[in-house]
């Protein structure tokens, strides 16, 4: 980090109690920043007004937010408009968060799932603020729809890091670097690369990656790649095997595992999302930073139908649900055996999709070396192995916090809904359990308790099988176009909570075949 940014850095706060104790640490803020305001160096004054921007826009204590606002005004600054996704247009706000917490509005005014009270939502925001050094990452404001869930995410964040054992700090930062990378998102790449820097990690791990990594580090990169493109793969169980066998103890490599599998996916969830970069990431002195562009809203004659179909084909769903004897749906639990054993939909192309993967800016994280696949078009099926029965047990053997916790959001994930789809109510677990499978499927891995031809023609749409398709695969290539061909009359929420559902579904199964390899050198 040069020294410019080094100045800039110390006069806005990185660690916040809001408690007395703040006080001391903004005195010596304010200082810092009333000194850098004499240079008359036109980058430095860009990069304090990026950095107000994210001071202003992504801390979780107005009291703060004010001061600086002021500063801003009384030095006649202009901390840049920025935008948080390309994708969506109404999206949470931090500062609106803060008029909850202090008790200026009575409940958030967006759509949310499960609540929090006021000082629980100030605390878990403030641990993610302080974990990422000075902010709540754009990637997070969409966790606002979900307060609930924010206790699982900084409760995994937490144990992933701060559970003691060999690996090492910029280890595990650098991990989560792999996993972000791998995703090709260039948001959390970059908020990570400057987390890892500033636990004083090696420069050169992230300017010129694998080649400078230590050799405990290397060894991952066959794991890393096959968790991503072919979990199933017999040789995911090989690489594992052949590192227990050698310096890896079996707590460390999961831990090492776990943080790439969730920050690989927190970056599709990202990209997904369309988060844009930090804005102190993207300071361009020849253009004004001005992300206005507008969520269209489609309302089209066909948008309608599609919805009208999908609520009914619910609403049988859930009828179905209430009204079936548990003899008559245990046959038609067998049934749907038969028929979801001709039928598969997971994808073939995997060589393209590894190459999309690394090919460009984020190959320097990775090796050069091909993998050698197996042939085999295997299915795993859920009565084989399943996560709560056979993958949790395994996990929690061999890493205990990281395996509560990650369970912990996975299920919160899964049972979150409003009972809502579009502007009618209705039971929605048909349709978050098709997104879901959909997704485990792209994966080989199959459910007996579910007609998939049926469940998947019915209740998804074929541009919304292509998103979910994209997400898992090549997060990176994703545009506002793919969102916007959804042909569902839906709110960014609701789009939200889709690339959640997804992104959940992909780390269960990476962690199924995880824990099945970790079973079979047992």
């Amino acid at each position: 980090m040069d020294q410019d940014n080094e100045d800039v850095r110390l006069a806005f706060p990185e660690y916040l109690t809001n408690k007395d104790e703040d006080e001391q640490l903004l005195d010596q803020c304010i200082q810092q920043f009333q000194k850098l305001l004499e240079c008359q160096d036109q980058s430095i004054l860009n990069l304090i007004e990026a950095k107000l921007a994210v001071v202003i826009n992504q801390t979780p204590i107005s009291s703060v937010v004010c001061l600086y606002e002021d500063l801003a005004i009384e030095y006649k600054l202009s901390p840049k408009n920025h935008k948080v996704s390309k994708f969506l247009n109404q999206f949470p706000s931090i500062k609106v968060a803060n008029d909850f917490i202090d008790g200026q509005i009575a409940q958030l005014p967006w759509p949310v799932i499960g609540t929090l009270k006021s000082e629980e939502l100030q605390d878990h925001l403030l641990k993610i603020f302080n974990f990422n050094y000075g902010r709540v990452g754009l990637h997070e404001f969409a966790l606002l729809w979900f307060p609930k869930l924010l206790k699982s995410y900084t409760l995994l964040i937490d144990n992933l890091f701060n559970t003691k054992t060999k690996l090492l700090q910029d280890e595990k930062y650098y991990m989560a670097i792999m996993g972000a990378a791998a995703s090709g998102c260039d948001q959390l790449y970059l908020l990570l690369s400057q987390i890892f820097y500033l636990n004083e990690g090696q420069k050169n791990w992230i300017e010129i990656g694998y080649d400078c990594v230590d050799e405990h580090i290397k060894q991952l990169d066959p794991l890393c790649k096959l968790l991503i493109t072919k979990p199933w793969d017999p040789q995911l169980s090989q690489e594992l095997h052949k590192l227990l066998k050698g310096n890896w103890k079996r707590k460390e490599l999961v831990q090492s595992l776990m943080i790439f599998i969730f920050y690989n996916n927190l970056g599709s969830f990202s990209l997904g999302n369309g988060i844009v970069k930090e804005i102190d990431a993207i300071i361009d002195n020849n253009s004004s930073i001005n992300n206005s562009m507008q969520c269209s809203q489609h309302e089209s004659f066909i948008d309608f139908i599609q919805n009208e179909s999908i609520l009914q084909e619910l609403k049988q769903s859930a009828f179905l649900d209430e009204e079936l004897p548990s003899e008559e749906a245990q046959m038609q639990i067998q049934i749907r055996q038969k028929t979801s054993q001709s039928y598969s939909f997971y994808v073939e192309e995997t060589d393209q999709q590894l190459k999309l993967h690394f090919d460009e800016k984020f190959s320097k994280h990775f090796s050069n070396s091909e993998l050698s696949y197996c042939e085999g078009k295997s299915v795993l099926r859920s009565s084989e192995y399943s996560f709560q029965l056979n993958s949790y047990p395994v996990l929690k053997e061999a890493f205990l916090e990281g395996a509560d916790a990650i369970n912990n959001l996975l299920q919160e994930v899964k049972q979150m809904t409003r009972n809502s789809f579009g502007n009618e109510e209705v039971a929605t677990a048909a349709f978050r359990k098709a997104i879901r499978y959909y997704g485990e499927g792209q994966f080989r891995y199959q459910h007996e308790d579910i007609d998939y031809w049926a469940q998947m023609e019915k209740l998804l749409p074929q541009q919304l099988k292509q998103f979910i398709k994209l997400l898992i695969w090549t997060p990176n290539v994703i545009q506002k176009s793919h969102i916007e061909s959804i042909q569902l009359q839906l709110s960014a929420d609701e789009l939200c909570h889709i690339t959640l559902l997804t992104v959940a579904a992909r780390i269960e199964t990476q962690l199924i075949y995880l824990s099945k390899s970790l079973v079979e050198f047992m």
